[in-house]
């Protein structure tokens, strides 16, 4: 049995109601009829009962039906509700304010009966469409956000914390799943593995190669220490993983162990940006032979090289995010490299450089949608 369509009609004259009523009881229409014959009730109505349809008088003894239905369009969870506007007035002044104020349908009296049923029929179709279309969006909304707090969880809940250096992150995802992902692997008391990714592509494909990705690294924990090897065995469990899919996926990648105590961080990259490297005499990118990305052919090999960080020197892995936006909007730079960001500084780079650097992203990103997620770390020893 097809649900009946809840349908309110609004007019002063309650021969006018009883006509509409008795066209749509003759139709093969299901309908529940609910009758209002001031605005008041109208209003009363549309907030208790679940309507699917409103035919409205326009001219009421306490409202405009012109202002009931801008009213009822002006809230989301009335804007489905299809309306027909009914009224004697059937000048095109009228019409168009009837459809500026938000109505679907315009019908003049005297009310023919055909046109009245084909009218309520289609417009009935259309709003079931569109509920089905509201019920599909909540439910994907749902599911990104279980998404979004699912990716969330495999982040550092905290940045580790030691004597001698000082670890700045920032994490601006573009969507509600990003497609960055970065990870600290604690090694021992000396040493700690950093990886930073950027994975093609956003949503719940992201969220899932992200998991992936956590998983491995669970599973990997005696490469810790050795960037090539590591990379190589993501690389490996990352293309078997693509290979039955039928996207074309893959994953930028650097990871490096830094050594507190000997001031060093060795690291290997997979088609990821160069790490930045900011001393007292400049700002050089330490440009290696990168590997491809992850993910894209089995048994790739990777490179590993180290660089030497003297004190108050800092280290930056970055995704490429952070060069699509533009950043100290007064002289209209674009950030077009880490280099370029600081090229204006008097002094070497040091941690009110990288919170400077990390206030502009912010205040970028806060009023303005960013295209790519942002993602950087900054590694600084202290004196």
């Amino acid at each position: 049995m097809a649900k009946k369509a809840n349908i309110l009609l609004v007019d002063d004259y309650e021969v006018n109601i009883d006509l509409l009523e008795a066209y749509l009881e003759l139709s093969d229409i299901p309908v529940n009829i609910y009758k209002a014959y001031n605005g008041a009730q109208a209003y009363a109505y549309i907030e208790q009962q679940s309507l699917d349809m409103i035919l409205l008088d326009v001219m009421l003894p306490d409202a405009s039906g012109y202002d009931i239905c801008r009213h009822l369009k002006n809230i989301r969870m009335y804007q489905n509700i299809p309306v027909i506007m009914i009224t004697a007035l059937n000048d095109k002044e009228s019409m168009l304010e009837g459809l500026k104020a938000g109505a679907d349908e315009f019908l003049t009296k005297p009310v023919d009966s055909h046109e009245l049923i084909l009218r309520v029929r289609n417009l009935l179709k259309m709003k079931a469409i569109a509920n089905d279309l509201d019920e599909r969006y909540t439910q994907l909304h749902n599911e990104l956000v279980i998404a979004t707090e699912l990716q969330k969880s495999f982040l550092p809940q905290t940045v580790p914390a030691y004597d001698n250096i000082e670890l700045e992150v920032l994490y601006k995802p573009s969507s509600f799943i990003g497609g960055d992902f970065y990870d600290f692997l604690q090694i021992d008391d000396t040493r700690l593995g950093i990886l930073i990714c950027d994975v093609k592509g956003h949503g719940v494909a992201s969220a899932m190669i992200t998991a992936t990705i956590k998983f491995q690294l669970n599973s990997l924990q005696d490469m810790y220490l050795h960037p090539e090897q590591l990379l190589e065995q993501l690389n490996n469990g990352l293309e078997h993983f693509f290979s039955h899919t039928s996207n074309d996926f893959f994953v930028t990648a650097c990871y490096g162990v830094l050594d507190l105590e000997q001031r060093t961080f060795t690291y290997s990259n997979a088609g990821h940006g160069y790490p930045c490297h900011c001393r007292k005499d400049g700002i050089t990118m330490l440009e290696n032979q990168k590997g491809l990305p992850l993910g894209i052919l089995a048994d790739v090999e990777y490179d590993c090289q180290q660089v030497q960080l003297a004190p108050e020197e800092s280290l930056f892995l970055y995704t490429d995010g952070i060069f699509e936006i533009e950043l100290r909007q007064k002289e209209k730079r674009s950030c077009s490299s880490l280099p370029d960001f600081f090229a204006d500084e008097q002094e070497p780079v040091n941690m009110e450089s990288i919170e400077e650097l990390k206030q502009e992203i912010r205040k970028y990103t806060w009023q303005n949608q960013i295209a790519d997620d942002i993602n950087f770390i900054a590694i600084t020893f202290r004196k």
